[in-house]
């Protein structure tokens, strides 16, 4: 089974941002990541590279992004 972690590229520092992701839904400015468990962050920011043979994705936003990350709510609403 390959899963994916999502990283935040913010300057010169790399921040995880979630495991085991399973799906990656694009929305706006962001992305929603959806794990294996089905938890669901939508992070603002771009792809910079995703790796799919390692399971890497990173992402890059500004310095802000990281604080703008937002999981769904238990009503399904975000």
């Amino acid at each position: 089974m390959c899963l994916s972690t999502a990283y935040m590229n913010s300057g010169n520092e790399q921040t995880e941002i979630m495991k085991d992701i399973a799906r990656i839904e694009a929305e706006g400015q962001g992305f929603w990541l959806i794990n294996l468990f089905g938890e669901k962050k939508f992070v603002e920011g771009s792809i910079q590279s995703a790796d799919l043979l390692d399971g890497c994705l990173v992402l890059v936003g500004n310095s802000d992004t990281l604080s703008r990350q937002r999981p769904l709510s238990a009503s399904g609403e975000g």
